[in-house]
């Protein structure tokens, strides 16, 4: 690959850091007598078959490189193999290249894992084509956009640069569209490495699983760093990320999709007893971790992207509840959580929620509720679940009328808290058990010991990867 005139240096470079040494093999090669403007081929990451395509800069690929593309999606889709396609072109340049590519990428949706890496310049067509990826990682400096800035500035009569149209740092935050924004081509190649490594090869197949003694002994000693993490206050803030980390077998915050974007969850990969396991987490430091429509519409996504490859899926939940609507889009929230919603309780894999902290009204619900589909519940002693906060249904109990002396409005919240503790949440059937925290590590791989079967047995139909 050193020597081809195309594709450009960073996506060579993404390709040369992605493969094994050695074990890339080139279907199309520009250096080989192959067309101009694509290199295709397949190899190993970390002893696992990929296929792979890459775009030169400069200008829309011919017919000739469309086809190699297309010739490439159809063979990882009949292998069955990941496909990684990194990006710096515009086009394909003719309405029947760009429908074939289209055509062949849903083809793919929900049937192996699809991951796009921009490099450079992926405007015009081709930015359509990157959300049709499973995930879409962008290294500094890349864009994406439909239209160029003088284009642009024509249609709206406002000058902006490429930047403000589809820089990566408006894509990973605004737009949701980049799930990852890589400094290089190698810390790209280094960050699509470990998210396959979570990932099968395809819908039919088990993701991977790390041998025992790889791993962390999910033994029964309880966790005490886990236990004296937690502030005593039930609504004081902390990082969801030092929880993760506490129940990984690796002790390091999980792989995160998205972090930039609708950061009030947290969606991302972990290990727990060598299993991958998809997360979904509010963030309490993040305004309590309630749930806004951006947060929702992006877990429930990330819900469905594990659900289609067998990706066992752990919430950990302690939320302020949902933030109202806006005025601007007043049935956002509504929308998006009923997203949510949709997306656990059509979820074939085993969902493992623990509720950590505070689980009111509708969160409690959308976020891996037993009653929506959870196959088990755990809740920490220090959880509090309910409708709503007590002082509010205490608050909205007595509408309009006189408040209640102090004393019997510290009765009447006492009695809605003991109604919310995790052991009436056990006795309503709301919950399994009341599990501290130093001991969840253990209870969640016997847990998952039970639900092998559910999490190799495929899905009863193929999820597309685009939002609901």
């Amino acid at each position: 690959m050193s020597g081809a005139p195309a594709p450009g240096r960073e996506a060579a470079a993404v390709l040369a850091a992605l493969f094994d040494p050695g074990s890339f093999t080139a279907v199309s090669d520009p250096a080989e007598g192959g067309p101009p403007g694509v290199l295709t081929g397949h190899g190993t990451v970390e002893g696992r078959a990929v296929c792979a395509v890459a775009q030169a800069p400069g200008g829309a690929p011919g017919a000739a490189a469309v086809e190699a593309e297309v010739r490439l999606r159809a063979l990882a889709a009949r292998t069955g193999k990941p496909l990684v396609t990194v990006h710096d072109a515009t086009g394909p340049g003719s309405a029947r290249g760009f429908g074939e590519l289209v055509r062949g990428a849903v083809a793919l949706s929900g049937v192996v894992p699809q991951v796009a890496v921009v490099t450079g310049a992926a405007d015009a067509e081709r930015a359509l084509l990157l959300p049709l990826a499973d995930v879409v990682v962008a290294a500094e400096g890349s864009r994406s956009a439909l239209a160029d800035p003088a284009a642009a500035a024509v249609l709206t009569g406002r000058e902006r640069d490429a930047r403000q149209l589809g820089g990566a740092a408006l894509h990973a935050a605004v737009t949701g569209r980049a799930a990852h924004v890589a400094p290089g081509p190698a810390a790209a190649a280094a960050f699509v490495r470990e998210l396959l490594g979570h990932l099968p090869g395809n819908v039919l197949a088990t993701p991977p699983r790390l041998p025992p003694g790889a791993v962390r002994v999910a033994d029964e000693d309880p966790d005490e760093e886990l236990d004296a993490l937690l502030p005593a206050d039930p609504d004081a803030p902390y990082d969801v990320r030092d929880v993760l980390a506490r129940l990984a077998d690796d002790e390091e915050p999980p792989l995160e999709l998205h972090a930039r974007h609708a950061a009030g969850v947290l969606t991302g990969f972990t290990r727990l007893d060598g299993r991958s396991l998809g997360v979904v987490a509010p963030d309490p430091s993040v305004a309590g971790g309630a749930l806004d429509a951006p947060a929702a519409a992006k877990a429930a996504r990330f819900v469905r992207f594990c659900d289609a490859f067998g990706v066992p899926v752990l919430t950990l939940v302690d939320t302020a509840g949902v933030v109202p609507a806006g005025e601007d889009d007043p049935g956002a929230p509504t929308v998006a959580v009923a997203q949510l919603l949709y997306a656990y309780a059509e979820a074939s894999v085993p969902l493992l929620t623990v509720v950590t902290g505070r689980a009111h009204g509708a969160a409690l619900l959308a976020l891996g509720s037993r009653h929506v589909g959870a196959d088990a519940v755990l809740v920490w002693p220090r959880a509090r679940l309910g409708a709503r906060d007590a002082v509010a249904e205490v608050a909205a109990g007595h509408g309009h009328g006189p408040a209640p002396a102090a004393g019997e409005w510290a009765r009447l919240v006492a009695r809605r808290e003991a109604e919310r503790s995790p052991a009436a949440a056990v006795r309503a059937g709301d919950a399994d058990a009341v599990v501290g925290p130093g001991r969840t590590r253990a209870h969640l791989a016997r847990w998952l010991d039970l639900l092998e079967r559910k999490a190799v047995t495929p899905p009863a139909r193929r999820h597309g990867n685009l939002p609901l």
